[in-house]
């Protein structure tokens, strides 16, 4: 049997006996990833595509080719974001500031969700990107979620959607980013590309509100609400330091995950928060359940699961199909791997190629917008950068739930995004 298939194959059983066992997916991840890579693939893989890893004679260089599957740049995020606003949890900052939130929507529990699409649309297109937005207002949009009675699903995947309207904007670094690789193959996509993001975004977005239970949220204007009560000392000194973050991230373009500690520690010394209560309180489980699941996805793509699944998309390529087809091929390598830093900088520069190939049939714009639009169709799973920071800022007894939820959202959005790409809603 093909390496590749069999490594795909492991990560489904590996999943599926997390959830069954009801043990943390990422620790059973990191068992099976040892298990794939420390010894299947070195005794019986001949793919070429794990040959590096089989060749290398120590014990030490192999589990140091595993471990590097942990991604730590996503870790290191993860746990500054959590940290700073875990102590704006500790001291009540965040459970106010969402009842604030929900009190100025007048009580129409309908349009919370709505302005939180809005809202991270617009943030992320003047600067700042989808990554930033979302690491800071999904903790918000989350804790909004449980002080309303919202499903955290939905809440999730509105700012998601925001996040990824905006972040495809000339300005923004994902958008930057396009613009720049599309120019090296002799195409002007910017606008382009970015006007399919929003359209397909704000289908996506209306999708889920439908389905799940936006319709449904009883719009309670007619009652009263008791006005929240105004910030204290230490919840004033939050705001200020979780605004001096933002704007650092905005403007100076620093480090997400660097810049959230400089802010936490500082609290800490001005002594916003306990520190025991702080750390108690981040969610450890799910940063252990996300990257320790992206380190067997790690072994995965080393042996070929990744290469086995675009190689079979691939065969089935026409002038009809090319562009559904690459937004599938973007989603699935977008899920291993970072859109803007691996998907969009291998697969754009094919796209003169493929043109070529079918006679000009099809516009290379047409293919550069789907590679782009697919490779952030899956942005929704917990395996990538933004369904981890919704599986961060969920409350821990919902976590397990959430992570399959945004599981079969996220890969459900890739044969989504393709059908829209397929029927030209978005080209």
């Amino acid at each position: 049997m093909n390496m590749g298939l069999i490594s795909l194959l492991v990560l489904v059983v590996a999943i599926f006996v997390g959830f069954k066992r009801n043990v943390n997916t990422g620790l059973v991840s990191i068992a099976f990833a040892f298990l794939l890579g420390f010894f299947v693939m070195t005794n019986i893989s001949k793919d070429p595509a794990v040959a590096k890893m089989v060749a290398m004679s120590s014990a030490e260089a192999k589990g140091t080719a595993l471990i590097a599957g942990w991604n730590t740049s996503l870790f290191f995020i993860l746990v500054g974001m959590t940290f700073l606003f875990a102590i704006a949890k500790v001291n009540g900052t965040l459970e106010l500031l969402a009842r604030k939130a929900a009190y100025m929507a007048g009580g129409n529990r309908k349009l919370i969700p709505i302005l939180f699409f809005i809202f991270s649309t617009i943030l992320a297109a003047i600067g700042p990107g989808n990554i930033a937005v979302c690491a800071l207002v999904l903790p918000i949009a989350m804790a909004v979620a449980r002080e309303e009675k919202i499903n955290s699903l939905l809440m999730a995947g509105m700012v998601i959607a925001g996040s990824n309207a905006g972040g495809l904007s000339p300005i923004a670094p994902t958008g930057i980013i396009g613009v720049q690789l599309a120019e090296k193959i002799g195409f002007q996509t910017g606008q382009h590309v970015f006007m399919n993001m929003i359209i397909a975004q704000v289908i996506i977005a209306a999708v889920m509100y439908v389905v799940l239970g936006g319709f449904k949220l009883k719009a309670d204007v007619g009652v009263t609400k008791e006005k929240p009560a105004a910030f204290n000392g230490v919840q004033i000194q939050t705001l200020v330091v979780i605004a001096l973050v933002v704007a650092a991230i905005i403007v100076l373009n620093l480090n997400i995950g660097m810049i959230a500690f400089l802010g936490g520690a500082t609290l800490l010394l001005l002594g916003a928060a306990d520190e025991k209560k702080t750390i108690a309180s981040m969610p450890w489980s799910t940063l252990l359940l996300v990257c320790g699941v992206g380190v067997l996805v790690n072994v995965v793509d080393k042996a070929g699961g990744i290469t086995y699944l675009t190689d079979t998309l691939s065969a089935f390529m026409g002038t009809k199909t090319a562009a559904p087809i690459l937004t599938i091929v973007g989603g699935l390598m977008s899920a291993v791997s970072s859109a803007s830093g691996v998907v969009m900088p291998t697969l754009i520069p094919t796209v003169p190629g493929l043109v070529e190939t079918m006679g000009g049939a099809v516009k290379g714009e047409t293919l550069i917008s789907a590679i782009i639009l697919g490779a952030h169709f899956v942005t929704n799973s917990p395996l990538s950068t933004l369904g981890a920071l919704a599986m961060a800022s969920a409350d821990e007894s919902e976590t397990d739930k959430l992570f399959g939820q945004l599981l079969i959202l996220g890969f459900g959005g890739i044969l989504f995004g393709a059908l829209l790409v397929f029927i030209g809603i978005v080209r």
